[in-house]
This record gives C-alpha cells, structure tokens and sequence, in this order.
C-alpha cells in the first residue's frame, strides 16, 4: 500500500513539474530530488514522453539527482576502506560516473584487463626491475603511445580514466594511476608517489625504489631529479615526499584536481558536489560528529 501511495505521490509530483507557478516548479523540483532514486524510473519515462516542457524538467531533476545517488556510492566505498585503504579502481570508476553517468565500468575495466594482458606478454619473466619498468614503460607510452596532455592540461576527461583509455592522454595522476592498476594486475609493485605539485609513479624496492614519470612518457627518475622537480615548483623537500601514497590520497587529489578545474570554468555547483565526496572519503559517517559531542 505505501509503495502504491509512494508511486502515485511521484506521479503526481512529476506532473506538477509544469505548473505555471514557478514557487511550485521550484517545490516539486526539491521534493524529487529528495525522494532521489525512488524517483528516476518514473523521471526518466517523463524524459521520453512527448511534453517537451515536461522533458526538460524531468532531465533537470535527474541531472540533480544523480549527485547525490553517486555520493551514496562514495559513502559505501569509503565504509569499506575503514581501518584499510579504499579501492582506487573502484574509486575511479565512481569519478568516471560523474563526469560521464551512462559510461559502462565494465567496459572500462574490460579495456584495463586486455591491456594488461597484452603487456604481460611482452614482460620476461624472473627479470630485473630496471627491465620490467622498461618493458612496462615503453610498452605503454610507445608503442600504445599514452602520454600527458600537455596541450590541454586543464581539459576535465584528463581525469576520467574512460577517456584517458580512449584519448590516450592524462594528467600525471591519472597515468601514473593507470600504470598502479595495470601492475595490480601483474602483481607488480608500481604504487603512486604524491609529490606536490607533480605526481609520480615508483617500482616499490626495499632499499632503493626506481622512480619513474608517467606524464613525461615514463622517464627514469633519480631521487636528486625527484628533490629537484619539488624544489622547482616552490616546494621545501620533505623526505615523506617520496614515500608511497594512500589509495585514499590519490582519489582525493584527483577529485581536488577537477574541482579546480570546474571552479576555473565557473561550473560551480560540480565543485561543490566533488567538495561533498572529498568530505565524505575523509568522513564516511553521517553522524560521526554527533557521535564524537556524546
């Protein structure tokens, strides 16, 4: 019965999304929203009907919506990750989502597999790392041919690693990243190094690790170049600079990376979202605060 009453509710909503009073538009509008998923399967019939008004409205509400769906989302993997670091793949996938809603992680992650799998073929077995990293290394930014985008650094799909698989172009983070999930599935230990200002990529050594740039198509780093690039971009060495990044860390610099972007291109409302998921990897708990005043 109340499912019925919830249904007939958000019908009857969804008709008044054209009401003449903008006060009522305006009140409907929050209201689906609020009811968030319930309401999608009856907003996106109304998106297909042949009311154009009534079309437009309804794809408004989705657009908002979808926001907050994928906050849940974000909610749910940093839930998972507590006591333990997150997912990046996972978290990745979710940032994707936001950029582009109708992209297939599936796909996304099917496209990651063969890659690796291609590369496995051209890696020697019981090698040195110095030849797996250049084996991995020119495999992946000379023969697959990614490399950073220079060109347009600030362009958003530098950060969706669906369109950094399809364009072949990133930003430091987002290939050295790539380069994280593709030796995961090697069993290789490349991890993500998040030096300020430029983010690297190393082969993990008990004594000595082997850096490497994924953004100046896989370049060979010693720790002097290391120090040297923090020092050129203002930064203080610091020896911590180099040790491994969370996965945590690396999905918020990324999320802090595209909100700098659309705060630039003034798409203010997608900063404030990205700001909202931040708050949440850090935070998971909805009453964590009110938690900590008892």
């Amino acid at each position: 019965m109340k499912q019925k009453s919830t249904q007939g509710q958000i019908s009857s909503l969804i008709r008044l999304l054209t009401d003449r009073d903008e006060f009522v538009r305006n009140q409907v509008q929050d209201k689906l929203v609020e009811l968030g998923e319930d309401a999608l399967p009856f907003l996106e019939i109304a998106t297909r009907g042949e009311d154009e008004s009534l079309r437009i409205q309804a794809h408004w509400v989705i657009k908002n919506i979808l926001p907050k769906k994928l906050g849940e989302k974000f909610r749910l993997l940093a839930h998972r990750g507590l006591g333990k670091d997150i997912d990046l793949e996972a978290g990745m996938m979710l940032v994707m989502e936001f950029g582009y809603p109708d992209s297939d992680p599936n796909e996304c992650c099917k496209k990651l597999d063969d890659l690796a799998q291609k590369l496995s073929k051209v890696l020697i077995p019981n090698s040195e790392p110095t030849e797996i990293i250049d084996t991995f290394t020119h495999f992946l930014f000379q023969e697959i041919g990614f490399k950073g985008n220079k060109e347009n650094y600030h362009d958003p799909d530098n950060s969706f690693i669906n369109k950094v698989l399809e364009n072949k172009t990133g930003l430091p983070i987002t290939l050295s990243a790539l380069c994280v999930l593709l030796a995961k599935r090697l069993h290789l230990p490349i991890v993500g190094v998040g030096m300020p200002g430029h983010y690297i990529a190393k082969y993990s050594l008990p004594k000595e690790s082997i850096y490497f740039d994924p953004f100046h198509q896989g370049r060979l780093l010693t720790k002097n170049e290391c120090i040297q690039i923090v020092q050129k971009l203002g930064y203080p060495f610091e020896e911590h600079f180099l040790s491994q990044a969370t996965q945590r860390e690396t999905l918020i610099r990324m999320l802090n990376n595209l909100i700098q972007v659309y705060k630039n291109s003034n798409e203010i409302k997608k900063a404030e979202a990205l700001a909202k998921y931040i708050k949440i990897l850090l935070n998971p708990s909805k009453n964590q605060s009110s938690k900590k005043a008892l």
